[in-house]
């Protein structure tokens, strides 16, 4: 599949030449947000920049409005680069459609030379997170079986690019928070109100591992330097991890796992986690993973709604590869560019 995906770059890399060896694409002049049926004056270089890249077919010079045509090459190039497909020609849009043809000429090359070290241990079957796309695959004998959109680490708790085996599924988890995150961003919320354990569903452990009642804890003498408690979450809607976790032991300490937090799958750039990498549809990942250990979703649906703990070892361990690729070639022809959100590519490969 990555060698594939290799032949596919080597193509677009092609193209982008030709296209650079023409004089590449005009710049679309700054200004105010180009909305649906605008007679802006830049909309005859929106319509050539648009041209030269493919996604638009008709011929530019006809185009003084932005009409339904122009729209649907602009929502096209949206798709294509990760951007909200809502046919305004608004910041991002702008930036993305005055990138240079020679930045993305280098682009290429550096998603080929990441291609390269992945293509060194390609799997048949495997569970592939690309950061960037903010997107996972799960792939069995070459085959793409599921897809779905994901959350990784913010800017500051990057989500880190490795490779591991995937070993077992857990329905309903609980949550072990850790402790940085239990001292630094949850004992001020307990501090100024001790209902935050009840509503949040977490139990209070001691060093040895005993339960403590969390009205005996005197909250207000401890800090981050100072918290000699655990902090468990019990499963439920509220628990971090939502309803299924994906492990695949790593010394980073990263899974795949559900969500409570829906809504921020809305946004086009999703890096919001402290690491780990959050899962828009674990129901129908899980059960497409787990389908060859005779696991159907009618199965699982029963698990979760038992709201007990339950653990599923694979068969066969899968490999999981996390890796950050901000070019790639669909099945279509279609080159995507995705946000170089961890500046990885000013870097190089």
């Amino acid at each position: 599949m990555h060698d594939l995906q290799y032949e596919r770059l080597q193509g677009a890399l092609g193209e982008y030449q030709r296209i650079a060896g023409d004089g590449g694409w005009p710049a679309v002049p700054a200004g105010p947000t180009i909305e649906p049926d605008s007679d802006d004056l830049r909309v005859a270089t929106l319509a050539g920049r648009l041209a030269v890249s493919g996604d638009l077919v008709d011929d530019p010079s006809a185009f003084v409005t932005y009409d339904e045509v122009l729209q649907a090459a602009v929502l096209r190039f949206q798709s294509r680069h990760g951007l909200e497909q809502d046919a305004l020609v608004g910041r991002k849009t702008l930036a993305a459609l005055n990138v240079p043809v020679e930045q993305r000429i280098r682009q290429v090359r550096l998603n080929m030379e990441r291609l390269k070290a992945l293509a060194d241990a390609e799997p048949r079957d495997f569970v592939l997170v690309n950061v960037p796309a903010f997107e996972a695959y799960l792939v069995r004998d070459g085959e793409l079986l599921a897809r779905t959109g994901v959350i990784v680490g913010e800017t500051e708790q990057q989500t880190p690019l490795f490779q591991a085996s995937m070993q077992y599924v857990v329905i309903n988890p609980t949550w072990n928070v850790p402790y940085s995150i239990a001292s630094e961003e949850l004992l001020p919320k307990i501090q100024k109100d001790l209902g935050f354990l009840r509503r949040g569903s977490y139990s209070v452990f001691d060093p040895d591992g005993n339960p403590v009642d969390p009205a005996s804890v005197d909250w207000q003498s401890l800090h981050q330097n100072r918290f000699p408690l655990t902090l468990v979450q019990q499963p439920g809607p509220v628990n971090e991890l939502g309803r299924i976790k994906f492990k695949f032991p790593n010394k980073y300490g990263v899974c795949m796992h559900d969500t409570p937090g829906k809504h921020l799958f809305a946004y086009d750039t999703r890096a919001f986690s402290h690491g780990c990498i959050r899962v828009e549809q674990p129901l129908g990942f899980a059960a497409a993973l787990l389908d060859a250990d005779g696991w159907t979703r009618e199965r699982l649906d029963e698990q979760l709604h038992s709201g007990e703990t339950h653990t599923i070892l694979l068969s066969e361990p899968l490999p999981v590869i996390v890796t950050y690729l901000t070019a790639v070639v669909d099945d279509g022809g279609t080159v995507h560019f995705y946000r170089d959100i961890y500046d990885r590519d000013r870097y190089g490969p």
